[in-house]
């Protein structure tokens, strides 16, 4: 049996390779750096990922924490060697499931109810989260998308990149359908993502200062609600998941 609680063995066993790849047993945080506690991502057990840095030929016994890469939306970050619990994985080819746009369009409702129980719960924003309660705005999407088999990029900008684009919003298009994602920002730079619910509604993490803070339910349509009204400022355009998404193999 390999030793969960020593990752270094088990990374020197294999001369810290960059190509193996390694299964989470717990739930673990994913910094900006190597030093500082700017949280990232957080990072569900189970997720696969690889080496990136140190290799064979630094000093490991300084080393606090490792820089890796996701293997389900190829995110780097750095994550701390204390309370690191791994193990090998050998990565095996995914079976082609059919209609891959039938799939997803069919996990609609499911991913949205989950979305709806999420913000029952008491939750706040927070930048990098992606575990929950407390989300972030891309990790909410994320996160439920990938609880039912479907991955996404980690980031709204990449997400935006990565969906079929719909349509340029300037006020509510009734050709919207429930699970579509709307994307926010300044001069059609995305920085925010909600996902529309129907009836004008959609759902999003916000932030304390111009929105919520955590999950809630905003609306297109003509309002006098503050918050709404100010990301109504900032759509920009509306796009559709109709296919999962690999880092390696996506164009991007």
């Amino acid at each position: 049996m390999e030793n969960y609680k020593d990752p270094i063995s088990l990374f020197k066993q294999t001369n810290f390779s960059k190509t193996i790849w390694w299964k989470l047993k717990v739930n673990i945080s994913g910094y900006q750096n190597e030093t500082e506690n700017k949280l990232v991502t957080e990072i569900l057990k189970n997720r696969i990922f690889k080496l990136i840095y140190p290799t064979i030929h630094q000093n490991t016994h300084k080393f606090s924490r490792i820089l890796i890469q996701l293997y389900e939306d190829g995110y780097i970050c750095w994550i701390n060697l204390d309370g690191l619990i791994i193990e090998k994985h050998e990565l095996t080819k995914t079976k082609n499931s059919g209609n891959e746009q039938s799939f997803i369009k069919d996990k609609v409702p499911s991913i949205l109810k989950w979305i709806k129980g999420q913000a029952e719960l008491n939750n706040e924003y927070l930048w990098g989260g992606t575990i929950g309660p407390n989300f972030d705005c891309s990790g909410l999407i994320q996160t439920a998308f990938f609880k039912h088999d479907i991955h996404l990029p980690r980031d709204s900008y990449q997400i935006k990149s990565f969906c079929k684009h719909l349509f340029y919003l300037k006020k509510f298009n009734r050709k919207l359908q429930p699970g579509d994602l709307l994307f926010f920002g300044k001069n059609k730079q995305c920085d925010h993502i909600g996902i529309y619910k129907g009836d004008g509604l959609y759902y999003h993490s916000s932030g304390n200062e111009f929105g919520r803070n955590g999950i809630g339910i905003d609306t297109l349509k003509e309002t006098k609600d503050k918050i709404s009204l100010h990301y109504q400022s900032k759509l920009i355009s509306a796009g559709r998941v109709i296919r999962g998404y690999l880092w390696n193999k996506t164009i991007r």
